[in-house]
């Protein structure tokens, strides 16, 4: 797997939750990484952790992080519209037309607006 790939989602997420990113720039490198590791016939889960461990996000859900109103930070918000966009990378390829977090959470749309 080129490290490039790798690099630039870190560096994607990194701006992002710093907010001197988009969310655009930080899906484009998730999607294109994703596209890769399922060219390399590796399995969902491991690139799915493979994501996880580039953008720092826990391997393992603890009983706080399955209820949606425990954490509403906005790196928490990131790090769930990534995985979830990395599964649908995974499944489907790119659908989204427009703005790549649409069907994502509102809170990050509305995060961006102040």
């Amino acid at each position: 797997m080129p490290k490039k790939l790798e690099d630039d989602v870190r560096t994607a997420f990194d701006r992002a939750t710093e907010d001197s990113g988009s969310p655009e720039a930080l899906l484009t490198a998730v999607r294109i990484l994703v596209r890769d590791l399922k060219r390399e016939g590796r399995p969902p889960e491991s690139v799915i952790v493979t994501i996880k461990r580039l953008c720092g996000v826990p391997q393992i859900t603890v009983a706080a992080d399955t209820d949606s109103n425990a954490v509403t930070s906005v790196s928490k918000t990131i790090s769930d519209m990534v995985v979830r966009a990395a599964i649908d990378e995974y499944y489907t390829g790119t659908r989204l037309i427009g703005r790549p977090w649409k069907g994502y959470p509102q809170e990050l749309e509305d995060s961006n607006s102040n």
